[in-house]
């Protein structure tokens, strides 16, 4: 028999900076995606206050939504860290790492450990304090045993990092804004070449994309992304974007899944 070869569209993760309050009800559409989809993978940001907090564990609602989030396979929840281009006190940095590492010990509340950590604000231009910098948080996150086996290590330039960055992280974002820059960089066509010239694999990418037109074919926009990134997120929304799941959020995630 002879025809073309059908080329299917490589398969992605949902990358999810979650800074929506889990006020009762205010995560469900994200736990409506996760049970509709249960083959299709989930990266969860935790960020109770752009970090853990300065309490040992995080208040009454987030130990309520944690545990349903980590309850499912598909699911790997991570803490959110900031960096400040690698500007912050790195001791606060690794007291928040520890923070997140030690929720999973919670003797009462099962079920509230994270897997990772998202390390926000990262450097794109290379410096070599900044490595170390990064390479001490990555040591931590490997050495504490709170994260399970092989943690997940986030890196969010926000941009095309130098690729000596990436030997401390398993994922990095390497675009985030809107979606009018993304068009009016060519940002599709400067990913994979990145890709190809950093030897990274498609899995160590992400990509988050805000601020879509209303009139956007979002499917293609989700095949164009997966195409050269491992992990993907798009909003609509065009402020706060991280605060509340937008309109095209279902949508989205069957985009994702197929």
């Amino acid at each position: 028999m002879s025809g073309r070869k059908k080329h299917s569209t490589p398969k992605g993760t949902v990358l999810v900076p979650l800074y929506v309050y889990p006020s009762p009800g205010a995560w469900d559409p994200l736990l409506t995606a996760i049970t509709n989809h249960p083959r299709l993978k989930f990266t969860v940001v935790i960020n109770p206050a752009s970090g853990p907090g300065v309490e040992q564990g995080p208040d009454s609602n987030y130990t309520r939504e944690i545990p349903k989030l980590n309850k499912h396979a598909n699911v790997r929840t991570v803490g959110y860290v900031s960096t400040s281009y690698t500007n912050r006190n790195i001791s606060l940095a690794l007291r928040d790492i520890e923070t997140y590492s030690a929720w999973s010990e919670n003797s009462t509340i099962a079920g509230l450990g994270m897997q990772g950590i998202f390390l926000d604000e990262t450097p794109s231009q290379y410096q070599a304090a900044s490595a170390i910098f990064l390479d001490t948080l990555a040591d931590s996150i490997i050495s504490d045993t709170g994260f399970g086996k092989d943690p997940l290590i986030i890196h969010n330039p926000g941009t095309i990092p130098d690729s000596r960055y990436m030997k401390s992280a398993n994922l990095t974002v390497v675009f985030e804004g809107a979606y009018s820059t993304y068009q009016m960089h060519g940002f599709h066509k400067t990913m994979t070449a990145f890709r190809d010239s950093s030897n990274a694999g498609r899995d160590a990418l992400a990509c988050i994309v805000h601020s879509l037109p209303s009139t956007l074919d979002e499917s293609a926009l989700v095949k164009d992304l997966r195409s050269s990134c491992g992990s993907v997120f798009i909003t609509g929304l065009s402020g706060d974007y991280y605060a509340s799941f937008w309109e095209g959020w279902l949508g989205f995630a069957i985009d994702m899944a197929a």
